[in-house]
């Protein structure tokens, strides 16, 4: 069979993608990755075909993004600006002539799309290939977002020579996750699939010699990170300041990432107990932190559950505040509502200090690391389109 994946340019959009493409592609199935230029690498690194489509220009989407920044606050508002402006609207618009033209170039018999990347569910309806997607949000979060969509996407259909629906194909879509169900709930109105373990092979960490990993330092390593985009944000940066004020007395090592392209001392002073790397891969530090501090991101959520983490989350934007809220509701850690250092301070000293959290957390882990494998999701999406 023939899997064309469709990604936008976030790496928290990319990844979740990928293991279903490995999988495929170790059962012998052609597949290749469509998505933004910015990714060629990431794509080709994984072993994939990449097949390019256009995304906005930068002075097309920045003005937007600045309504968005000024919202924040409003999630409602912040959504109608993100999912229907943005992912529904300009991405997708610029988005969806190269995706026609990279299924009719690649014929696919199934399209398996990031859940935010729209244009490939319009492109593939045209040309009669079934579409499923892989949920980047958390079960709930994904049924928030087709009032925000429905309209922009009708207009895209419009475009493409389809009727509208009214969200129609959305609803009929098979929509895979990996959070756990005791987490969040599976939408009963809505074709979500049981939840899918997503590791295809659990890596142990590398034998590290960083300081940040001393084996005869007895302080609880907290491990605090923002995701990959936020340190490249200057009117955002100031969540970095605040974590390492809160951790500076505390009697704990911290090791800090910011992602790649942050400039050194864009922080100001770093206190002594606290290590700062670009990038540290995930495996290598979650088996070996107490606690996670975070802006709430599916994947490093979902990364520290797996590793039986509690956690303390700021989010940010986006379903970071959601997830935030899934967390604390499901007794796995706390969630701020602003970022402040003697909150995050006092939130950091609850979460070392309470055995229940991370009992709810160490719980979470077991129940992810008993959900159907990835090889399982696949033998569902290889029905699709025998389905449909």
């Amino acid at each position: 069979m023939r899997v064309l994946f469709s990604s936008t340019r976030g790496a928290g959009h990319l990844q979740p993608l990928l293991p279903y493409a490995r999988a495929l592609a170790a059962r012998g199935h052609e597949v290749a990755v469509a998505a933004p230029e910015e990714v060629s690498a990431a794509v080709r690194a994984a072993g994939f075909a990449h097949l390019a489509f256009d995304r906005p220009p930068d002075a097309a989407v920045e003005p937007i993004w600045a309504r968005l920044n000024a919202v924040l606050n409003d999630e409602a508002k912040a959504m109608a600006i993100a999912a229907g402006e943005v992912f529904a609207g300009v991405n997708a618009t610029t988005a969806l002539p190269k995706l026609q033209l990279a299924i009719g170039a690649f014929r696919p018999d199934l399209v398996v799309r990031d859940s935010v990347e729209y244009a490939s569910l319009v492109a593939a309806a045209v040309a009669g290939v079934p579409s499923a997607r892989v949920a980047v949000h958390s079960p709930s979060f994904e049924e928030v977002l087709p009032p925000f969509v429905n309209a922009p996407l009708d207009a895209l259909r419009e475009r493409a020579g389809l009727p509208a629906d009214d969200g129609a194909s959305l609803r009929d879509e098979p929509v895979f996750s990996s959070f756990p169900a005791s987490l969040d709930r599976l939408p009963s109105s809505s074709r979500m699939q049981a939840p899918f373990r997503a590791r295809v092979v659990e890596e142990a960490p590398n034998a590290l010699a960083a300081a940040w990993a001393a084996a005869d330092d007895p302080r609880p390593l907290v491990y605090i990170t923002f995701g990959s985009i936020i340190g490249g944000l200057p009117h955002l940066r100031s969540i970095y300041r605040t974590s390492l004020d809160a951790v500076a007395e505390l009697p704990v090592r911290a090791l800090l990432t910011t992602g790649l392209g942050v400039e050194a001392g864009a922080f100001g002073a770093i206190p002594a107990n606290v290590h700062v790397e670009a990038w540290v891969p995930q495996r290598d530090v979650l088996s070996r932190a107490a606690m996670l501090v975070c802006h709430g991101g599916s994947g490093t959520v979902l990364g520290g559950l797996a590793a039986g983490l509690p956690m303390v989350i700021m989010g940010i934007g986006a379903d970071q505040p959601h997830n935030g809220r899934l967390i604390a509701a499901a007794g796995a850690g706390l969630a701020l509502t602003q970022p402040e250092t003697g909150a995050l301070r006092s939130a950091i000293q609850t979460v070392l200090g309470d055995p229940e959290l991370r009992s709810q957390a160490v719980r979470l882990a077991s129940e992810i690391a008993a959900m159907p494998t990835i090889e399982s999701a696949v033998d569902v999406l290889l029905r699709i389109p025998s389905a449909a």
